[in-house]
């Protein structure tokens, strides 16, 4: 997983001006092997694991990549567990020596028991055991998605390269909820209401990109040019109660299960179809060997068709969205950069509101400075301050928060500063720190200036590792960290309720012989109660408690 800080709204798809996040999937290899591992830990946690690969033709051309995950876990949360099953096989084939065809699929069904952790009674934590459940036991959610993408990728010669794919993905998403939506006013029983949610969506996208290298007299340039074509469709189908009427009531402090379910009484019915074609234009420019120039931009043309089946109503709305981006970098010594990047963004929102209305697109504007310092080899430290302004943020609706609302403006302006790499050939460290200042600036229902749900003004997390790389104890590492959150807002109507802020300690010890790797980890070594994030005060994620695992992988 790579995280990519900063403007990227001109490359990888529609992005947030603040960075993006890419996953890279396991890639097909010439040499034959197969690791398999498992995995023990608390809350019944169990997994098994196989990464396998090799050539599947003779002359090596044909090669193969598979992962197989099955994985079972049972909770610290009373009644809550679930299961997952992943098959995601890879094949490439090397056509000639310029010209490769890569097939990858992917195969995921995950059950999960539907739970909205804990509540807070008048903003006050902690009333109950953590592992207090408010749902319903059997109220089990599944997911079920399946993935395939092709890429095709030619080289005319050493400067000239053609990239073409396509992605398929279809899914369905399926189960009953049961969820706290008030309080009476005794302080203890709490109405809920009860769900059962139908969701099927499939996406088609296909890109070609074209990437170049030449120069104009001294000027070297590297220049991308990209189109793709998305199609998304989805259908949801929401069945509710009425608690008012059906309180489907439970006590706080002597929750009875098993009650009789109560009827739905209320319905929802819509379908959204989307199609994106998108343009783009990217070129790094070499001015000297101490300045490089990067300028693109994103030109999108949307077009979205929301129909709620209930009603009979049809909405449709048409956009064009423009993701212009320009980064400055300049080195003046081979181990400092200093750099600066202004980028916008344009990122449809699916879904819709509460009145089954569709939502506007989302449109931001950022802007950054920082600077890299390599300290010694391979260990680099990095500092960045930004400044990143948006429309039409998707937040929790502070009348049902089963919806949500377009947030009019938001802006979130910080710094952050991270540290990794080899201190020595044993020592190696990871962490970071961030401030982040981020607040409403325009809206018709929150109030201008109230803090955005869920982020902390503070945050950080350090992580040291030492290996031993010599000797009889050659392989032995052994590492410890924390990770440090400030408080948080937690109900975006109710702005007395802060999640409160913590530090959790983790620890962990490795072993590696040969082809064996054994080890340990434990998280949240002091057992500290926390809280991860919320919707609002009636649905509140509680963090694990302490988290002991036992793993071993073999590498054949």
């Amino acid at each position: 997983i790579e995280v990519l800080k900063g403007p990227a709204g001109a490359l990888y798809g529609r992005s947030d001006p603040g960075g993006s996040v890419n996953i890279l999937t396991k890639q097909p290899v010439a040499r034959p092997f197969v690791e398999m591992g498992t995995l023990f830990g608390s809350f019944g946690t169990a997994r098994t694991t196989v990464d396998a690969g090799g050539a599947l033709s003779e002359d090596g051309s044909v090669l193969y990549r598979f992962n197989g995950v099955l994985a079972r876990q049972d909770s610290f949360r009373d009644y809550v567990d679930g299961d997952r099953v992943l098959v995601a096989p890879v094949v490439s084939w090397q056509v000639t020596p310029d010209t490769k065809i890569t097939f990858e699929a992917q195969y995921l069904r995950n059950r999960q028991t539907f739970d909205r952790g804990t509540v807070a009674v008048n903003n006050r934590l902690g009333l109950v055991p953590r592992s207090r459940f408010f749902g319903e036991p059997g109220d089990d959610s599944v997911s079920e998605s399946a993935l395939l993408q092709v890429r095709l990728e030619h080289a005319f010669n050493t400067d000239w390269h053609l990239r073409v794919a396509t992605h398929l993905n279809t899914g369905s998403l399926t189960g009953l909820q049961t969820g706290v939506t008030g309080i009476l006013d005794d302080g203890r029983t709490f109405l809920r209401e009860f769900r059962r949610h139908d969701f099927t969506w499939g996406v088609a996208i296909g890109q070609a990109e074209l990437v170049g290298r030449f120069d104009t007299g001294p000027i070297a340039h590297t220049l991308l040019l990209g189109l793709e074509h998305e199609r998304y469709n989805s259908t949801e189908n929401l069945l509710r109660s009425t608690p008012r009427l059906d309180p489907f009531a439970i006590d706080l402090f002597n929750p009875i299960y098993g009650q009789a379910k109560p009827p739905f009484t209320r319905r929802y019915s819509a379908s959204e179809n989307v199609g994106n074609t998108a343009v783009y234009l990217q070129d790094q420019i070499a001015l000297s060997p101490e300045w490089k120039l990067l300028i693109g931009n994103r030109t999108d043309f949307y077009n979205q068709t929301f129909r709620d089946k209930v009603a009979g109503e049809r909405t449709e709305q048409d956009r064009t969205g423009f993701s212009p981006r320009a980064g400055l970098v300049y080195q003046p010594l081979s181990f400092l950069a200093l750099y600066g990047n202004v980028a916008a963004s344009f990122r449809p929102n699916t879904g819709f509101d509460s009145a089954s209305r569709p939502f506007a697109p989302e449109t931001g504007f950022a802007y950054e400075v920082g600077a890299k310092l390599d300290l010694f080899d391979g260990l680099s430290v990095t500092a960045a301050a930004f400044h990143i302004e948006k429309q039409n943020v998707l937040t929790t609706d502070p009348a049902d928060f089963f919806f949500q609302i377009a947030a009019g403006a938001v802006r979130s302006q910080g710094f952050d500063v991270s540290l990794v790499g080899q201190v020595t050939p044993e020592f190696r460290v990871i962490g970071g720190y961030a401030f982040i200042d981020a607040a409403v600036t325009r809206d018709e229902v929150l109030r201008v200036g109230s803090p955005l749900l869920n982020i902390p003004r503070h945050s950080g997390s350090l992580l040291g590792i030492y290996e031993v790389q010599a000797g009889d104890w050659k392989g032995f590492g052994i590492g410890g960290g924390f990770r440090a959150v400030g408080s948080r807002l937690g109900d975006s109507g109710n702005e007395r309720f802060r999640l409160p802020g913590y530090v959790l300690t983790d620890a962990l010890v490795y072993y590696r012989y040969e082809n064996l790797r054994f080890g340990i980890n434990v998280d949240n070594i002091f057992d500290e109660t926390y809280y991860e994030r919320s919707y609002n005060s009636f649905w509140v994620g509680v963090g694990e408690p302490r988290r002991v695992t036992v793993s071993m992988t073999a590498r054949f």
